[in-house]
């Protein structure tokens, strides 16, 4: 895990990322410091990359990676910080001499097994979170239903709409993924499946979901982040591109922007918390996030069991009218009372934590900057120190800033890194 962050307004942004960096080997778990995960992306240009979650790419760090970029590409100078993030991240594809295709087989093997295990974890949740439904129901019917699950998020989005097939993959790229990894495909389904004798439609579903995975626009797998950071030749103030990655398929790697964070003329200061942040993220929200979700979470079931209680106590009646009375409590009125709670707490964190976090930061110097990432970052490493917990945050903080006149100026940084 890692601890990263950027903080940015008019002036300049600043990136602190920490060092530890967690290895599995088996059942073995360690976690090392000495990680280095902030570069120069460009010399001379006012371009900054950090990475977070997996530590390397088949193999290759992302060190390695980058220097390769640096010094057999000649990095030109771009107008818009996002066509750096497309040159680097275009700079793997068909890059034969890190990837040879025969890695590449055991890189979506990888990448298949890893959304498989991705099934068994929804599995697990679905039946510790819906009781009803699968707390008496055998592993394969479980196992089925987070298949279908699966399958569904791969087709639509939440609100419905088809998600789409990822831009970086060219047209009808799924033929080709199906045609060239089936028997991967096959001999990963068997070895994590075959024990529970899924139905013929559950098989079929994975099938494709080895082939969507690949070419949807979902990462549930193990993933990299990158974060490109500063300007290009045209951008008047910083911006942050975070991409995805995940693995190598047919010579492409799998990608796609997750989040994109300007400052302008209205926008004058941004946070933006990566990867293992919990407590940057509670100091900044005033609150916890997964405290936040459990109360959410406890107090939804509380409201939907009182209408349930409220209505089985109201005496004779109309069964039919009893029942729709419970439908539109739950349907209607539950979730308006629900998100106008949500409403006012958003809106008390908004102006109570927030605002004057990002107030002060609008006026904040190169050096302020600098060191309020820092910081941030260090809350991270003094709570998995302070709680007695694995340290997969920690070691020494790199922190960068990049401005236009002064372009990427190193605040603090590893020894050797």
């Amino acid at each position: 895990m890692t601890s990263e962050i950027a903080v940015m307004n008019q002036r300049a942004v600043a990136l602190a990322a920490d060092s530890a960096v967690t290895l599995i080997d088996g059942g073995t778990v360690a976690v090392r410091n000495g990680q280095r995960k902030l570069f120069n992306l460009a010399d001379g240009a006012p371009v900054g990359l950090m990475f977070f979650g997996v530590a390397d790419m088949m193999g290759h760090p992302w060190e390695q990676l980058v220097e390769h970029y640096q010094k057999k590409h000649r990095p030109a100078r771009f107008a818009a910080l996002r066509d750096y993030a497309g040159a680097f991240l275009g700079m793997l594809d068909r890059l034969d001499e890190f990837f040879p295709p025969a890695r590449q087989r055991d890189d979506y093997k990888r990448l298949v097994a890893s959304v498989f295990r991705y099934i068994f974890r929804l599995a697990q949740y679905m039946r510790d979170s819906e009781e009803e439904t699968f707390a008496s129901a055998d592993d394969r019917t479980v196992l089925e239903s987070a298949i279908e699950r699966l399958w569904r998020e791969y087709q639509f989005r939440d609100d419905g709409t088809p998600r789409g097939d990822l831009a970086c993959f060219p047209a009808d790229f799924s033929r080709v993924v199906a045609r060239d990894y089936s028997a991967i495909a096959e001999q990963v389904i068997a070895y994590g499946f075959s024990q529970f004798a899924l139905s013929k439609p559950a098989i079929q579903r994975l099938r494709e979901i080895a082939v969507f995975c690949v070419v949807k626009d979902l990462f549930v797998e193990d993933v990299t982040g990158l974060v490109f950071a500063g300007y290009g030749s045209e951008d008047r103030y910083p911006r942050v591109v975070t991409w995805l990655s995940s693995a190598m398929v047919g010579g492409i790697v799998k990608r796609n922007q997750a989040t994109d964070d300007a400052i302008d003329g209205d926008v004058r200061s941004k946070i933006r918390v990566f990867a293992d942040s919990e407590v940057t993220n509670a100091f900044i929200r005033g609150i916890d996030f997964n405290l936040e979700r459990r109360l959410y979470g406890g107090f939804g079931m509380m409201l939907h069991a009182l209408v349930d209680q409220v209505v089985d106590a109201l005496p004779g009646g109309d069964p039919a009218l009893r029942e729709s009375t419970r439908a539109r409590f739950h349907d209607d009125v539950v979730p308006r009372y629900f998100e106008a709670l949500r409403g006012m707490i958003g809106e008390y964190q908004q102006q109570a934590f927030i605002n004057p976090i990002l107030r002060v930061l609008e006026i904040a110097g190169r050096r302020e900057l600098a060191e309020t990432a820092r910081d941030l970052v260090g809350l991270n490493v003094f709570k998995k120190r302070i709680m007695a917990q694995k340290e997969t945050v920690g070691g020494a903080i790199d922190v960068a800033v990049i401005s236009r006149d002064d372009g990427f100026q190193w605040h603090t940084r590893q020894s050797g890194g």
